[in-house]
């Protein structure tokens, strides 16, 4: 696999992370906002996780996102989020905090190669005063596969060793979530880290969801 290592501020971005001998994979379940508790929106998720993890043959680390970001209240922490699920047995070995991406979205935005775009989303973070979901999801993506750094952003969970980036990642997502994926695929697809958009595949199930999702 042949990818470039563009720069940007004097700092190499490191490809996805390619092994020899096995293939890695970052695999997302249970996306949560710091506003919900538990419910069958989250759990289904778990589901999918359990049915694919049984057969996988490749080296892969589980990972959940708590939208810490967004919401105005906050009535669930991530150790109750971790306890629900190591009883579930499904303690992810990786999480991290959405408000954490913001310093990587800064990277990303200066990173595109298109003109208007890049333009459309500074003027709606002017205008809205945050970062757009579509922008930090696929932030997230970047920095799971290793183009921005991890450290700080992605913490141990059930893990015993720190995050090492990912060759390869599964989101397991609510279908209503589908197109902030598109938005966050053009966006990488619009930066020079246009070639990691082929290491990232989505699993949508069905679900019903009363969240009014910002689908810039």
């Amino acid at each position: 696999m042949d990818i470039d290592m563009p720069v940007v501020d004097d700092i190499v971005i490191q490809p996805p992370v390619e092994s020899p001998d096995k293939t890695s994979y970052s695999v997302e379940f249970f996306h949560i906002y710091t506003d919900e508790t538990i419910s069958p929106v989250h759990t289904r998720s778990l589901e999918y996780l359990k049915e694919t993890r049984d057969i996988w043959t490749v080296d892969a680390r589980t990972i959940v996102l708590i939208d810490n970001y967004n919401p105005k209240t906050h009535v669930i922490t991530p150790d109750e989020v971790f306890a629900y699920l190591e009883g579930e047995d499904a303690k992810p070995d990786y999480w991290a905090f959405e408000a954490d991406l913001v310093e990587n979205a800064k990277r990303l935005l200066d990173s595109l190669n298109d003109g208007h775009l890049e333009r459309n989303y500074r003027r709606y973070i002017e205008n809205h005063g945050k970062y757009p979901c579509s922008l930090l999801t696929a932030t997230w993506y970047l920095t799971r596969l290793g183009a921005f750094d991890p450290k700080g952003v992605i913490k141990k969970s059930g893990a015993t060793e720190d995050f090492k980036p990912a060759q390869y990642l599964i989101n397991i997502l609510p279908e209503a979530y589908k197109p902030i994926e598109d938005r966050a695929h053009e966006l990488i697809s619009a930066s020079i880290f246009a070639k990691h958009s082929n290491y990232i595949q989505a699993l949508f199930y069905p679900t019903e969801t009363n969240r009014v999702l910002d689908l810039f």
